[in-house]
């Protein structure tokens, strides 16, 4: 790829990337209902993001599909109302795969259905328990993994972390994004209205991990099924799965933590 090409797809990238910080943000902050429907709105994208891998044949008549769509909505809309997350998901997720079984494939379709429901219903619960304070460090935290990695892999390269899953990944990125990671604990820190522990440190360091395993996670699920993307929505990033998969994965470890 020439360097125009590369400077033009990196230019999409950080554009698209910025809008969709910038819709989070805008939601987050003012909270109430538009937390909800950015949520399920988001989740159901994701869900047949990833029904299309599992199911290429999959298509908009689906039923099995609008009831994972169904099943987003009705996790989110219960977490906003009751705080239900915890009781709710699992029903739902029994549901959806009940219904994978008609495609031969029920473990996949209930446990992937599972891995997008949860953190957003999670996210719902955060944001209006937790406060806007703890949703913004995650997010940063999860970005700052991202950018980290991207542009020290990028300088420095060197060994790859794992290339059978994701062969442009360098250690020296991995370590990169959990500094960044650490830096954005350490501010947020020193600027929390509120008192917070030194433990925050290590645990921004921990979201950063747990957003790495989730994007290497995404990674094997597009390999063991052919795909390049999750989809085509984003500009420069693919599918809503493969920019979201880290904060997936970050806001699920998160939230296990929370209850254990």
């Amino acid at each position: 790829m020439s360097e125009s090409a590369n400077f033009a797809d990196l230019t999409t990238r950080i554009i698209s990337g910025a809008v969709l910080a910038a819709v989070a943000l805008v939601v987050f902050y003012y909270g109430g209902d538009g937390v909800w429907i950015l949520l399920g709105v988001a989740g159901s994208l994701m869900s047949w993001e990833y029904r299309r891998m599992m199911l290429p044949e999959v298509s908009l008549k689906d039923p099995g599909l609008w009831l994972m769509v169904a099943g987003c909505f009705a996790a989110v809309i219960t977490t906003n109302l009751f705080n239900l997350w915890w009781a709710f998901i699992p029903l739902i997720a029994a549901a959806v795969g009940i219904w994978g079984i008609r495609h031969k494939r029920p473990i996949w379709i209930s446990l992937g259905f599972l891995y997008i429901a949860f953190p957003m219903a999670a996210l719902v619960f955060l944001r209006a328990e937790m406060g806007l304070g703890t949703v913004l460090w995650l997010i940063a935290v999860v970005i700052a993994s991202d950018v980290g990695g991207y542009f020290v892999g990028r300088k420095i390269g060197g060994p790859k972390l794992w290339p059978a899953l994701s062969p442009n990944k360098t250690w020296s990125g991995t370590v990169g994004g959990w500094l960044l990671a650490l830096i954005v604990g350490f501010i947020y820190a020193l600027v929390s209205p509120e008192e917070i522990s030194i433990g925050i440190l290590g645990l921004s360091v921990g979201m950063a991990i747990a957003a790495q395993a989730g994007d290497l996670l995404e990674s094997w699920i597009k390999r063991h099924q052919g795909v390049k993307d999750a989809s085509g929505l984003i500009p420069g990033h693919g599918g809503l799965m493969d920019r979201f998969d880290g904060m997936v994965a970050a806001t699920t470890v998160f939230m296990i933590l929370q209850v254990f």
